[in-house]
């Protein structure tokens, strides 16, 4: 289940930031004639991604054992 939030995440990045990447940097060449645009562009892309890396819970050194338990119970009680 781990891989597959890391995959489906992973996934869905590319298609949103990295996609669309092209089109913007050339839109924003053709708007403003230099490159510096660009570069605040990916410059905020990456401001993006430290905050977003920085809210992740650190789970080093935890027992995640119980994110499975609670899958199970919810299984069983389920059927």
């Amino acid at each position: 289940m781990r891989y597959s939030g890391t995959s489906l995440g992973y996934q869905l990045a590319s298609i949103i930031a990295g996609g669309p990447s092209p089109f913007i940097a050339t839109a924003l060449f053709a708007a403003f004639a230099s490159s510096l645009p660009i570069a605040l562009y990916i410059l905020a892309c990456a401001v993006v991604g430290i905050i977003a890396t920085s809210l992740l819970t650190d789970y080093t050194n935890k027992d995640i054992s119980e994110e499975y338990d609670q899958i199970q119970t919810a299984r069983a009680a389920a059927t």
